[in-house]
């Protein structure tokens, strides 16, 4: 995800920078003190400041968690800041341009999309709407959990990954299917339960990596666990996150074998206890 004012690339983009007004409100106060230190040593005392970087680099300053970069998402959209030429597919112009999708269509794909819009965000309070691929979706990270469109005669459910609705076997016997999707009418509602089932099947490919980043997510979308994996095991520094948000511990792991310093930490982020491996 980019904030407001940043370059996104991607294969939407055109190589120009969205304009965006600014915002000039200071942070949040909800912040807890280590977000808020780490923040001002990186010289970011406003939200105006936050055009300059990305989400992924926010996450990478020490304090910045999870829990953190939600409350500047959300106070960053509650300032009313939008984009007004050539706006990013993804972050905090997300909400605003599936609301702009959605306007565009007839009343009766407007109410089956809403109704599933609605559904993803009670799954999934942590995600990140977006558009991607030229359709409302919901996105960790910058990755895509699932999309939803409108076509002339039907309406489609799509979760990003190929090979999920495979996996979801009979649980999609009662909708026609494609490789990438499911179809159903303008009259159908997709039941929670289902788009539930693939939210959680998507969320686990996120997790089956045998080398390279690994990222672990709750059933909701926050996120769990994330680090390095090499040839399947564990390689690489380590975090872990509870289920508010807040930093758990970290460690580093040698082809699978726990090495150095652990740290575990309090939900205020400070470091409540160490053990060396």
């Amino acid at each position: 995800m980019a904030w407001p004012g940043r370059p996104v690339g991607g294969p939407n983009d055109r190589g120009r920078l969205a304009t965006v007004r600014r915002v000039t409100t200071p942070l949040p106060p909800k912040l807890g003190a280590p977000a808020m230190r780490a923040l001002a040593d990186a010289g970011i005392t406003s939200l105006d400041d936050l055009a300059q970087w990305s989400e992924s680099d926010l996450a990478s300053l020490h304090g910045v968690g999870p829990k953190a970069l939600g409350i500047l998402r959300r106070a960053v959209t509650d300032t009313g800041t939008t984009a007004t030429d050539d706006p990013p597919p993804e972050g905090l112009a997300g909400t605003t341009l599936v609301d702009a999708y959605l306007a565009e269509l007839a009343p009766d794909q407007r109410a089956a999309l809403t109704t599933v819009r609605k559904a993803l965000r009670s799954i999934l309070p942590h995600a990140t709407e977006c558009i991607k691929y030229g359709m409302p979706a919901f996105a960790l990270d910058g990755k895509g959990v699932a999309g939803y469109a409108a076509y002339k005669d039907h309406c489609g459910y799509f979760p990003m990954s190929g090979s999920v609705i495979e996996a979801a076997g009979d649980a999609v016997a009662g909708f026609a299917t494609t490789k990438g999707g499911i179809r159903f009418g303008v009259d159908q509602r997709l039941p929670v339960g289902l788009i539930r089932r693939l939210v959680k099947l998507r969320l686990a490919e996120f997790a089956d990596v045998e080398n390279g980043r690994r990222t672990e997510y709750y059933d909701d979308g926050q996120l769990k666990a994330v680090g390095p994996m090499k040839d399947g095991q564990l390689h690489g520094r380590w975090k872990w996150y509870r289920r508010d948000g807040t930093l758990m511990r970290t460690g580093q792991f040698d082809h699978g074998t726990p090495i150095g310093t652990w740290t575990t930490w309090d939900q205020s982020g400070n470091p409540a206890r160490a053990t060396e491996r």
